[in-house]
């Protein structure tokens, strides 16, 4: 395992904690400029080449699965609806549907899918406005969990979304670790996190923070940071909150704002929200 980077410490000089992980990850491309999203946006064609001959596909309440065999589209629905369930549970934005079940492809194997999606080595999985491609493996349970969520912000923050950023990857780190990880998954997001949390980065940097790639994102402190802060807040401030703190968001309020409305009497402004997380942290 390594440490932070260079070994410099200190929170003006704030570097990414990057580690040896066994973790397969996945990335997220937004929507093209000047999309308008709302409850009635069709589906967007996510480019990606089709699966083979003889796929076969399962539709539910809120997804159409494709994949080579019919148990793997049925075991990969119910995946997916366990997540939109959890997602809408913990955000409370069940008011947000989409207007036709949304595509998910399931690749036979990685080489597959890095062949059809073009996707980097580290990618596991990819969402492109409201369409997903995954592939089977270990790994494709968290990695769902993360894209799904992804799906979830882009359809209730349209083109806001790349103004939140650390909100929607934060959002979305949060609930894949709320999944099966592996022991030795597991083990390694522990040790990272508790080395973030002895040199948590000023929110204001975190809010203006761009990372260059999601290839080490559960391992990464800017990632860490802005899922704990999300936990924070919907475990603190409770899901109503945290879905009024988002709808204020979504309706153009500031931060600041937007954390007085969903949190009245409790957090004021991001300042007060940033010593509460602050204070909550293991000393």
């Amino acid at each position: 395992m390594g440490g932070w980077e260079g070994g410099r410490r200190g929170r003006a000089s704030y570097l990414p904690i990057l580690l040896s992980s066994s973790f397969f990850v996945s990335a997220c491309v937004p929507l093209p400029p000047g999309t308008v999203v709302d409850e009635t946006r069709p589906i967007v064609n996510s480019g990606f080449e089709a699966l083979g001959p003889g796929a076969h596909e399962e539709v539910s309440l809120h997804f159409s699965v494709k994949a080579y065999d019919a148990e793997t589209a049925k075991q990969v629905s119910q995946l997916c609806e366990a997540d939109y369930q959890r997602i809408m549970q913990d955000t409370n934005l069940y008011s947000f549907v989409g207007s036709r079940p949304y595509p998910i492809t399931v690749y036979r194997d990685r080489a597959e899918y890095l062949a059809k999606t073009r996707m980097p080595e580290w990618s596991g999985g990819v969402s492109v406005g409201n369409t997903l491609a995954v592939y089977v493996g270990p790994e494709m349970e968290p990695t769902t969990a993360h894209e799904m969520t992804h799906i979830i912000f882009y359809e209730v923050f349209g083109e806001k979304a790349g103004n939140i950023r650390w909100l929607n990857e934060g959002l979305a780190v949060y609930e894949e670790t709320q999944t099966r990880l592996s022991e030795v998954d597991a083990r390694e997001l522990a040790g990272a996190r508790a080395r973030l949390l002895t040199m948590p980065m000023p929110f204001a940097q975190m809010q203006a923070f761009v990372p260059a790639s999601e290839q080490a994102r559960l391992v990464n402190a800017w990632y860490l940071q802005a899922s704990d802060v999300v936990r924070f807040m919907i475990e603190r401030g409770g899901r109503l909150g945290f879905s009024l703190f988002l709808k204020s968001l979504r309706d153009g309020r500031t931060f600041d704002d937007a954390v007085k409305e969903g949190f009245p009497g409790q957090w004021s402004d991001a300042r007060t929200l940033e010593a509460g997380w602050l204070a909550s942290l293991p000393r």
